[in-house]
Formats: structure tokens, sequence, C-alpha cells
């Protein structure tokens, strides 16, 4: 008898689901470790490979240090929003819309294992620990996990999942860059191999939940997917809500560096929680805005008008990002300015800006949902 095979379908879900479990039992194993033994005096593995990485840079007359200095930054929200525009606005809006869901829940995962863990920067752990260069300007607050293994894994890992398949040669260079971007945060001295492991583990389980969540979105009529939209939308503002309270009411170990300065003050990152949360319900927010009112679609536009849109929208992206905070400072109390500003942004680039292009004839939604939003 002739064994039959499994569909491609069931093939891609069963990976998705040892995916899943992996990444979610890997990144709870490690967190409560880095809470209980990897907190002891006694442990010090992580930080003896820090020190064979700074022995190396040293020994080599920093031959590598200066590529890495330049990798690392592709680790951070300048350069991976920028992209994630590029891809909504120059290729594809469908992938696009995906990468930001991701971008928004791995970002609040990230912050929340962040402010409950409060690991200590390696440096601070051991004085002999000694980042080069400006490495440690963009290394701020707790250590566990990486936001630069965060923020690369949600861009350049999804990127490799969902267009790697289809197009060989640009997720071959995703996954590259994601490598070397996790490798540069150890190599820099600035994180542990624990802080980047669960940045990346706890950003892929977020990755593989996302494609099951869109799959079930993208089920049924108009208005089912509108009231799906909004049940995930609803669980997200609960979970927003929910967290300003935890964040606010918990407690913060101080950190100081050998000199005694405060390199991780409870008061500012309790502060920097808002531009997270507000990030998390803009994207959400986007993802209800976008059902109802049609917006650009890469897809449906020219080449020339992927062109515009890309530059527009990194254009507008760089000036919200410089223009919003200093006006919802005057405006508000100084955590509601926090978290409306980082939602301007994802709103005004991700939300508004595609709905006024479509407007202006630049790209409009697909054929089915225009259909079915005219029907409803």
């Amino acid at each position: 008898m002739s064994q039959e095979k499994l569909p491609v379908g069931s093939a891609c879900r069963a990976f998705e689901n040892i995916g899943i479990i992996v990444t979610v039992l890997l990144t709870l194993a490690v967190t409560v470790l880095s809470m209980t033994f990897f907190r002891s005096p006694d442990f010090h593995a992580d930080l003896d490979f820090l020190m064979a990485l700074q022995e190396f840079r040293e020994y080599s007359s920093d031959i590598l240090t200066g590529f890495f200095q330049i990798i690392t930054w592709f680790g951070t929200s300048y350069l991976t929003l920028p992209v994630l525009a590029l891809v909504y606005f120059g290729f594809s809006s469908r992938q696009g819309s995906f990468m930001l869901q991701t971008v928004g829940y791995s970002c609040m995962l990230n912050g929340f294992l962040k402010l409950t863990v409060c690991a200590m920067r390696p440096w601070i752990r051991d004085e002999l620990i000694i980042p080069p260069g400006d490495a440690r300007v963009a290394a701020t607050g707790y250590s566990f996990p990486s936001g630069h293994s965060t923020n690369a894994t949600a861009v350049y890992g999804s990127l490799a999942l969902k267009v790697g398949p289809r197009c060989r040669w640009l997720g071959a260079g995703a996954v590259c860059l994601l490598l070397l971007v996790l490798f540069s945060r150890n190599y820099l001295g600035v994180h542990t191999p624990q802080d980047v492991i669960i940045g990346f583990a706890s950003t892929l389980a977020i990755i593989l939940i996302m494609c099951r969540i869109f799959r079930w979105l993208e089920t049924g009529d108009y208005r089912v997917r509108g009231r799906k939209k909004w049940l995930l939308f609803l669980i997200s503002a609960v979970i927003g809500i929910l967290s300003a309270v935890y964040f606010e009411n918990k407690t913060y170990p101080e950190a100081r560096d050998a000199a005694g300065n405060l390199v991780a003050d409870p008061a500012k990152l309790a502060l920097d929680s808002w531009q997270v949360i507000g990030l998390y319900l803009g994207v959400t927010s986007v993802m209800i805005f976008s059902h109802y009112f049609r917006g650009y679609q890469a897809e449906n536009a020219s080449l020339k008008h992927r062109v515009f849109m890309t530059l527009g929208a990194v254009l507008l992206m760089f000036f919200l990002h410089r223009a919003v905070p200093p006006v919802c400072a005057d405006l508000f109390p100084d955590r509601l300015a926090r978290a409306l500003s980082s939602f301007a942004v994802i709103f005004g680039v991700f939300g508004i800006f595609p709905v006024l292009a479509a407007v202006t004839g630049c790209g409009v939604s697909s054929a089915g949902d225009e259909a079915s939003g005219e029907s409803a």
C-alpha cells in the first residue's frame, strides 16, 4: 500500500505548532533561569563568553569592531521601521501589514519581559566587561531580552519566513543580516547570550502565532472579518491597560555602573514603557482602521507610485518622530504624552497616510475588500 503524502499546508502548520511549542517553552525556561540561577554569583559562563570576545577584539586590534558597530544599528527602530515602510509601501502591503503586527506584539512582549526580569547589563555585573566605543549609547535600561534582537527578528525574521520561499536570495539575505545583528550584541559586549537567544526565540514565537492569527482573520465575509479584528483589538487594548497598571505598580532595582552613575533609572524605565504601549496600541488600531477605510496597496500601484510612497512614508515617519513628541509633551502628562507620541507615528504612517494616498489615486485596497466594504 502506497503512503499518502501530507498536503504542504499540513506540513507548514505542523512546523508552526512545533515552532510555537519550542520557542514558548524556551522563552519561559530561560526567563525563569534569568530570574534565579543566572543571578547567582557563581554563574558567569555568559560573562566568560563576552570576555573571550573582548579579548579577541583586543588581540585583533578591533579589526571587526567597526563592522559590527554598523551592523548592530540594523537592529534599532531607526532602521527596522524604515525597512518595514519599504516593504509595506514598496513591495507588498499585505506582507508589510503582517510585519507591522509582529513588530507591535513582539515589542510589547519584550517590554514586559525586560521590566519583569530586570536583568543588569554585563558591564554592571562585571566591571571588566568594557563595550567598545559608543556601544553603550543604545544599550539603555535592563538587559534581558535584547531589544535589538527583538526588532531584527520581527522585521528580518518575518521577511525571511514569509518571502524567503518565493524569493530565496532575499530570504537568505534577511537571515544573514538577522544573524549578524544577533551576534553583534554579544560581540560588542552589551548583551549576554541568553539576552539575544530569548530576544530571538520570543519574537519567533510571536511570528509563528501571528501566522495562525492572520489566517483566522482572513476567513469569512467582510462583516465576520471585521468582528474578528475588533475582538483582537479589544484583547490587545486590555493587555495594554493591564500592562500599564503592572509597569506602574511593580518595583524595580536600580542599576549603577562602576563609577556609581545611574544607568537604569526605575522611574525612567516605567515612563519609557508607555512608548511601547503606545506603539502596540497604534499597531492594533491600524488593523481596525485599514479594515473600514480603503487604503494604498503596493500590489496595485505602479513602480513610480511605489517609489514615491516609500519615500513619502519614510520622510513622514522621520517628521512625526521629531515633531509629535514635543507637542504631546506640552499638551499632556508625561506618560500619556509618551504613549500618544509613539501611537501617532505608527497610526499616521501606516493608517492615515495609505488612506490619503488612495484618495489621491496612488493605489487602493484589493478589489475583494472594496466590494465587500461597499456591500456592507
